[in-house]
């Protein structure tokens, strides 16, 4: 299944609440907060590339998200 990690700098304080909002997606696996230039980090798993579009302008939508930086993975390397 395709996955995603998008990087998100959030208004100062409104952390907790983007969390909770982003959980109630299904897409959604996993949200962690971060230091640094980003506040928050969330790992996607979608069904298609197509859905990755919807994903994000869901995410975008929230007024407290003031960026984000999309990487999208291939797939897994495997070491011997």
């Amino acid at each position: 299944m395709p996955s995603a990690y998008v990087l998100m700098r959030c208004e100062q304080g409104k952390e907790n609440e983007i969390v909770q909002n982003l959980t109630r997606t299904g897409y959604i696996k996993e949200v962690q907060p971060t230091i640094g230039h980003y506040d928050l980090v969330a790992k996607l798993t979608f069904p298609s590339d197509d859905y990755l579009d919807e994903i994000l302008e869901e995410i975008r939508i929230n007024d407290k998200i003031c960026s984000t930086k999309v990487l999208r993975t291939n797939e897994t390397i495997e070491s011997e």
